[in-house]
């Protein structure tokens, strides 16, 4: 994966994808850094996440996301893509939620 850092006043973001290669309920992983992310696009907003199951180590491309909610494959936790919140357990700890933006055709992360 090609990684570029810009500043954006004081913050530093990674480009992560081509907006092209993401359409409406994808999701795709990637690494920033040590971090395993899913990035997802519902009702056309992108979302960045923890990639990683908070209950059990699953990754969570693997799953299956239905509008905001995002399952685990593994025990079928059900988090919200948008603030990370647990909406089904058997997870209790929610997914930690990145700062992310498009411009230029460009998907970018802060983590």
């Amino acid at each position: 994966m090609n990684s570029k850092n810009i500043q954006s006043e004081t913050e530093e973001y990674t480009f992560v994808a081509a907006s092209a290669s993401l359409e409406d309920e994808d999701m795709i992983e990637v690494l920033v850094g040590k971090e395993t992310l899913l990035i997802a696009r519902t009702n056309g907003n992108v979302h960045a996440v923890d990639g990683i199951c908070s209950h059990a180590y699953a990754e969570l491309v693997d799953g299956e996301l239905e509008d905001h909610c995002l399952y685990c494959p593994l025990h079928f936790a059900a988090f919200d893509i948008r603030d990370g919140s647990v909406l089904e357990g058997p997870a209790d700890t929610p997914l930690s939620v990145y700062e992310v933006f498009e411009q230029d055709g460009s998907i970018w992360v802060k983590v």
